[in-house]
């Protein structure tokens, strides 16, 4: 990639080439299993690294566009964005290469390489790696990095307060209706609530879930509690209209901040059992509706 000249069709190709196999590193840092296609058993046992036991045959590992869904739950660090720019990369390279379109040599690399080396540094670093053991000019790659922060600062600076200016100019009779009208939308159940930085009125942030899953038993409630760690994807408030999509542009709003996802189960629920009243209530329902039919056949 660092051959070729910027503006070249074979800098965007190679460096596509060389983010799919950072990615899969990456993932295999973590376990090389997690690479195996499981469709055939084989190439888990290969990926364990044992011999092969059938001729002719050929490992096969799992697609890019998976690589990059496992990531997204397995790093924290590796968010849906960077997972997007990922998989619209590598689709623009298979786009290139199969189809003959001419996608890297009459676009800019403005529009893609610092979120190239955005991605590239957090899959570097999962591995104990930095951009300065990947690129020759580490200093270029991370000012492209933080051009990225002033950017979504800059824009949604913006949006937010283009809508204050809008909500201010509005009635106080019409900004209660509002606030109103967002407490009883914003419900816990439906997203985290937080306070607009527009109109401070109750809104709510969505996120995708990330890291592991821990569990607990209540024995005074006797409940489970399942919690997960959320990285907000996007927000929206109906009060003053602020939609805000992007981590990068929530991070740079204060509302990057990851949020905890709660579900309660039953034991029943959790385990998948049926209570004794339950089971009980079914057998009443098979008793009262099980009658046996004629038979005409006996000998």
């Amino acid at each position: 990639m660092e051959a070729s000249v910027a503006d070249d069709w074979q800098y965007g190709l190679w460096s596509s080439l060389s983010l799919e196999l950072l990615a899969r590193a990456a993932l295999s840092n973590i376990s090389p299993v997690l690479l195996a296609d499981s469709k055939n058993w084989r190439n888990i046992t290969f990926a364990l690294g044992n011999a092969p036991t059938a001729k002719k045959f050929n490992p096969i590992s799992i697609s890019t566009k998976e690589v990059l869904a496992r990531l997204t739950e397995l790093l924290p660090e590796f968010t849906e964005e960077m997972a997007g720019f990922c998989s619209k990369h590598t689709d623009d390279r298979n786009a290139e290469l199969h189809t003959g379109e001419v996608i890297f040599g009459q676009n800019g690399t403005a529009r893609w390489l610092p979120r190239f080396y955005q991605s590239c540094d957090t899959l570097l670093r999962s591995i104990g790696k930095n951009l300065s053991d990947f690129v020759e000019d580490a200093k270029h790659a991370e000012s492209l990095i933080q051009s990225l922060g002033d950017d979504a600062a800059r824009s949604v600076s913006q949006d937010i307060s283009a809508h204050s200016k809008v909500w201010a100019n509005k009635p106080d009779t019409d900004k209660k209706d509002a606030v109103l009208q967002a407490t009883t939308w914003a419900t816990r159940q439906s997203g985290h609530r937080v306070e607009c930085p527009s109109c401070a009125s109750v809104a709510l942030l969505h996120g995708a879930p990330v890291g592991a899953v821990s569990t607990e038993i209540n024995d005074e409630e006797d409940e489970v509690v399942q919690r997960q760690s959320m990285l907000p994807s996007s927000f929206e408030c109906i009060a003053c209209g602020l939609k805000i999509s992007g981590f990068s542009k929530l991070s740079a709003c204060d509302l990057g901040d990851t949020f905890s996802a709660k579900t309660i189960y039953t034991p029943a629920e959790y385990f998948g059992l049926y209570t004794e009243d339950e089971l009980q209530e079914a057998r009443d329902e098979v008793e009262a509706s099980y009658t046996y039919e004629p038979d005409f056949n006996e000998y």
